[in-house]
C-alpha cells in the first residue's frame, strides 16, 4: 500500500512539474530602437533576428520591439535605457557616448574596410578576443560597423580643399581631426536624426555618413552632393543589460547565444551591402544628386590629407598603433574567407 502510495506522489509530483512549466509564462525582453518601424535596420536585419529567437525561444523566451524610441527617442541615452532598466536589450551607437568605447575608434580610420561585412566582422572577432574597452557591465549580442563612410553636402566636393571654410558635423575625435585636416568648422552633438534639419537651416553643411543614415534620416532631401571616399566608419552595438543576461534560465542564454555573435554580426554586415547597393544605384540615376567617387590620384590627395589625423589618432591612443594593426589583420582574415 505504500509503495502505491509512493509512486502516486511521485507520478503528481512529475505532472505538477511539468504544468508548472507549461503555465509558466516566458521571460519577455524589451528591445528598444529609436529607428523608425520601416527603417532598413528593423525590417532587414532586427525583425529577422527577433522572430528567430522568439520562434526557438516559444514558450519561455520572447523579445518585443519598441521602435521609433517608443522607450527613449534620444539617440544618445539609449546606453542608459540598458543601463536603468527600462530597456533590457537597445540599439545603441558607441560614438554616441564619449569616452567609453575609444577602442572602438579605430574603424573611423580612413581607406582600410571596403565594405560593412568586412568591418563588422574584423571589429567584432576584436571584441571577442577582448582588445575593445568599455564593454564590462553590458552584454553585447552584436557589435558591427556600417559601410565606410562618405562626404554627403549642400555644395559640390571633389577634393579635401573643396572642404575648407564649411561647417561639417562631427562625431568622434578621428572626424574631429579630419575636420582639422581639410580645414573645415567641426559642429558636434548632431544626433542623426536631426542631421537633415541642420542642414536646412544651414547649421552645417556636410555631413559624413553611409547610404543608409542618409536615407533612413531623410538627409537625400538635403544633401544633393555625395563625394563617395571611403573615410572610415562607426560601430554599432545591439547590448543588453549584463544583469538580465545573467538571470535568464540556460534555456534562453543558449538561445540568445546561438542566434547572437557573429551570425547576428554577419546578418548586419551583409544585409547592409545588399540593401545599399541598390539604393546608391538608385541615387546616382537621380538628376537631383550628384556623386562623384575620387579614384587615382584624387583618392592619394585624400589619403595624403587625412594622414596626419590619423597620426595624431594614434599618438592619442596608447593602443592606437596596436589596434590598427589588429584590425588590419581581421579584415585581411575576412577577405580571404570569401
Amino acid at each position: 500500500m505504500m509503495e502505491m502510495i509512493k509512486r502516486a506522489l511521485l507520478a503528481f509530483s512529475v505532472v505538477a512539474m511539468l504544468a508548472g512549466t507549461a503555465w509558466a509564462e516566458p521571460v519577455v525582453l524589451k528591445f528598444a530602437c529609436f529607428e523608425p518601424p520601416k527603417s532598413f535596420a528593423l525590417t532587414k536585419v532586427f525583425m529577422p533576428w527577433v522572430e528567430q529567437v522568439n520562434k526557438a525561444g516559444k514558450g519561455f523566451l520572447k523579445i518585443d520591439v519598441y521602435p521609433g524610441g517608443v522607450l527613449g527617442r534620444n539617440p544618445l541615452k539609449q546606453l542608459e535605457l540598458v543601463r536603468n532598466g527600462v530597456a533590457d536589450i537597445a540599439w545603441i551607437l558607441p560614438s554616441y557616448t564619449p569616452g567609453l568605447f575609444e577602442d572602438d575608434e579605430v574603424v573611423e580610420v580612413p581607406f582600410l574596410a571596403k565594405n560593412a561585412l568586412e568591418a563588422s566582422v574584423s571589429i567584432w572577432r576584436m571584441f571577442e578576443k577582448g582588445m575593445l574597452s568599455g564593454y564590462d557591465n553590458i552584454h553585447p549580442l552584436m557589435l558591427g560597423a556600417a559601410q565606410p563612410y562618405a562626404v554627403h553636402s549642400t555644395f559640390p566636393v571633389k577634393v579635401p580643399g573643396d572642404m575648407k571654410d564649411k561647417k561639417i558635423r562631427a562625431v568622434g575625435k578621428m572626424q574631429y581631426y579630419f575636420a582639422d585636416a581639410y580645414g573645415a568648422i567641426p559642429v558636434g552633438r548632431i544626433p542623426v536624426p536631426q542631421i537633415a534639419e541642420a542642414m536646412s537651416r544651414g547649421v552645417i553643411q556636410a555631413t559624413l555618413n553611409e547610404w543608409n543614415g542618409i536615407r533612413t534620416f531623410r538627409i537625400d532631401d538635403v544633401a544633393y552632393y555625395h563625394c563617395m571616399v571611403p573615410l572610415g566608419t562607426i560601430t554599432f552595438l545591439v547590448a543588453m543589460n549584463k544583469e538580465k543576461y545573467e538571470s535568464l534560465s540556460p534555456e534562453a542564454k543558449a538561445v540568445l547565444d546561438k542566434y547572437s555573435g557573429e551570425p547576428f554580426v554577419r546578418s548586419w554586415g551583409g544585409e547592409q551591402d545588399k540593401d545599399l547597393a541598390k539604393y546608391a544605384e538608385k541615387i546616382a540615376h537621380d538628376p537631383k544628386h550628384h556623386v562623384y567617387t575620387a579614384t587615382g590620384p584624387v583618392l592619394e590627395e585624400w589619403k595624403t590629407t587625412l594622414a596626419p589625423a590619423v597620426e595624431k589618432w594614434i599618438k592619442d591612443r596608447p593602443k592606437g598603433a596596436t589596434l590598427i594593426k589588429a584590425y588590419k589583420e581581421e579584415i585581411a582574415k575576412v577577405r580571404a574567407e570569401k
